[in-house]
């Protein structure tokens, strides 16, 4: 019994780790997706600065990333050591975005 218990928690802990991970993931895509999408428009209205276009540049290898990291979550719990030592793929870096809408949200509450 305590062992089903504990295979129950671990089970638990798992999917709240995985969850947590793949909300993360989510946030970043949506919030690199937005500044591409706006340093786009500029770019398409002739407006854009060679600094926009890097900056789209950048975020466009770091979404890369981020896509590819939230797809090799999808594939943990396949793994045979699911879900007692899921071995979790490496999160990739957090870029920075200073006109990023999600920082204004955080400021505000």
């Amino acid at each position: 019994m305590k062992a089903a218990a504990a295979q129950a928690e671990r089970l638990a802990e798992s999917k709240a780790q995985l969850a947590a991970r793949n909300t993360t993931a989510a946030a970043q895509i949506d919030r690199m997706t937005d500044r591409i999408e706006t340093l786009g428009y500029g770019i398409e209205a002739g407006e854009a600065t060679p600094e926009d276009e890097a900056e789209q540049a950048a975020l466009m290898i770091s979404l890369k990333t981020w896509k590819a990291y939230k797809f090799a979550l999808g594939k943990v719990t396949a793994q045979a050591a699911w879900p007692t030592a899921p071995v979790w793929p490496t999160e990739p870096a957090i870029p920075e975005i200073e006109a990023s809408p999600m920082l204004v949200e955080a400021e505000e509450i």
